[in-house]
């Protein structure tokens, strides 16, 4: 009777499975950056706020416990290899860099590598290095300190340097470009001056290796996807040097498969500038990091407090309405705030082109900018934080501001509950058909007008009227009525498409209790572990691309086995992992 009660329970435990992985692991869901083993969907259908599935569990999966340093059973690794992947963080000396936002993109990329090291103890992570660039070599490169530091580690491991074969990946971030060009390195990686070079170096150097082991890489951030050449494969595959990264997951369907890119959701970079501008103006402590930050829970009474001090509904700030390397996407938000108006009530638009700047100073408000926006935000109790392109991952500050203001987001950021908590914010959703269907209006810009083909004609009539052409639309001209005629056409083409997110935004204003609950959600789940801020989404991106790569430093380690239990965890229950 007792086996006969245990198989049952061994079967309904498997059909509870089988149901959270349906919920889970639905087959419309594209895996992309993180490796998936087959068991990582079981995995993450077991994960809920934040509690991990028991040791007990991998063990049966896997057929041991997991407590490994990431290297293959079947290898023949062993502690004559030495992996290491070092930062090199260059710097501008030209008076118009943004010191700043540099510093933000580099701490990013060191706390994913630190991250990256925890995620496979294999390997060892030297720490950032930072360098001025001038024009002229620095007299204490990154080279030199990584061939420093490789030489201490083989000391402090008591390893004959003739008999270990290192494998290096060195990171060069964007400034950096052809820095690697000007300073490669040896295979023999003799470390030439340092102290320890004469006990340790050979004469013919630190290791010769059968096949290269070392690599310089540097880093070149595309930003927005549609600025790169469409015409050619944006993946690393066809030039290692490069390790090419993207704000978005919007690429050609062809160049999934081995593909070798990396996602870098700017929200990450932002959050970390935000977090510095929080700490010198006071706002957080010390010792804050991106994760304590925004993983803060709101009692019931902040909550009613907040909603209680709310004077204005809405608010859209922007800059502008479009700018040439946007596309049709950036005009949602003004969509919804039109239609919020026509429907419901007015929602506030501080658009600097339309006197916005005006109104801000009428209201006591300052000149903000992406770091400090939330500190104009707090008197409203929605804001429109829709971005500039609405594809899966194009993730940016705007939904962080609100968040901090005590106020709630809202968004079109297609999967957003992958990345961060939903339940903070309004979600709301566009069909890429309906987003398309104005997209093919547009033909570019000319200074800073704007191309549209005219409003009252359709894509039918272009090909058999020749006389049919592009109208200019400028938002900066008032005598030609600027671009009302644009945001009354993509309002009219996406009221439906829409209606759904007016409805929910309504819904919420008018329900006190919905609208508490929301400011008491925190911005990301699970207190930040697992997640885009605390590393590991940016290591799992890395540790794919040196996969696909074929790199050394992966070589021998299991590293889908690693990622199932240290990869990322899912934010919004039922929305999966990305």
């Amino acid at each position: 009777m007792a086996q006969l009660g245990a198989r049952s329970r061994d079967i309904q435990a498997k059909q509870q499975l089988q149901n959270k992985m349906k919920r889970c692991c639905h087959p419309s869901f594209r895996v992309w950056f993180v490796i998936v083993s087959s068991m990582t969907c079981a995995i993450v259908a077991n994960i809920r706020f934040g509690n991990l599935i028991s040791s007990n569990f991998f063990a049966k999966q896997f057929g041991q416990q997991l407590k490994f340093d990431g290297k293959d059973e079947n290898s023949n690794d062993d502690a004559t290899i030495l992996r290491v992947i070092s930062l090199c963080a260059c710097y501008p000396t030209e008076k118009n860099t943004n010191i700043m936002d540099l510093i933000s993109y580099d701490a990013v990329l060191d706390i994913s590598l630190r991250r990256l090291a925890t995620i496979v103890p294999a390997i060892t992570y030297t720490g950032m290095y930072r360098i001025e660039q001038n024009g002229s070599l620095s007299s204490s490169s990154c080279e030199d300190q990584v061939e420093q530091f490789m030489s201490q580690r083989l000391s402090e491991q008591s390893l004959e340097a003739t008999n270990t074969t290192t494998y290096l990946e060195m990171i060069y971030t964007q400034p950096c470009s052809g820095w690697y060009q000007q300073r490669p390195l040896k295979e023999e990686m003799a470390g030439k001056k340092h102290s320890l070079g004469g006990s340790l170096v050979s004469s013919v150097g630190l290791h010769i290796p059968p096949k290269r082991t070392h690599f310089q890489r540097h880093i070149l951030d595309w930003g927005e996807v549609f600025l790169s050449n469409a015409k050619k494969r944006r993946c690393s595959n066809d030039d290692p040097t490069v390790i090419n990264m993207y704000r978005s997951r919007k690429i050609e369907q062809q160049q999934f498969d081995g593909c070798a890119i990396i996602h870098h959701p700017t929200v990450i970079r932002w959050a970390e500038a935000i977090r510095q501008y929080r700490i010198e103006k006071g706002d957080s402590p010390n010792n804050e990091t991106m994760v304590s930050m925004l993983t803060k829970r709101r009692t019931r009474e902040e909550a009613e407090q907040i909603l209680k001090s709310k004077k204005h509904f809405c608010v859209l700030i922007t800059r502008t309405t479009m700018t040439p390397r946007y596309q049709a996407d950036g005009l949602v938000r003004h969509a919804l705030r039109r239609l919020l108006g026509k429907r419901y009530k007015e929602c506030l638009g501080l658009q600097a082109w339309q006197g916005g700047a005006q109104i801000m100073k009428e209201m006591n408000m300052t000149k903000t900018g992406p770091d400090n926006t939330y500190e104009i935000q707090d008197a409203f109790k929605f804001v429109i934080t829709m971005a500039n392109e609405q594809s899966e991952g194009y993730l940016v500050e705007k939904t962080i501001h609100p968040y901090l203001a005590g106020s709630v987001g809202i968004t079109a950021t297609p999967g957003v509950g992958k990345y961060i908590n939903a339940d903070a914010l309004v979600s709301c959703s566009i069909p890429e058909a309906d987003l398309a269907k104005v997209q093919q209006y547009y033909r570019g810009s000319v200074d800073k007008a704007f191309l549209w083909m005219p409003f009252n004609t359709t894509p039918d009539m272009w090909t058999t009227e020749k006389n049919i052409q592009p109208i200019v639309h400028d938002p900066y001209n008032d005598k030609a009525g600027r671009d009302e005629a644009v945001l009354e056409f993509v309002t009219e083409q996406w009221e439906e498409a829409l209606t759904p997110c007016v409805d929910k935004i309504v819904a919420l204003d008018k329900d006190d209790d919905a609208y508490v609950k929301k400011l008491m959600q925190p911005y990301i789940l699970n207190e930040g572990l697992r997640s885009l801020f605390d590393g590991t989404y940016i290591a799992t991106s890395l540790l794919h691309w040196y996969l696909v790569m074929g790199s050394p430093i992966v070589q021998g380690l299991q590293i889908e086995k690693l990622l199932a239990t240290e990869g990322m965890l899912e934010q919004t229950e039922g929305c999966g992992v990305p």
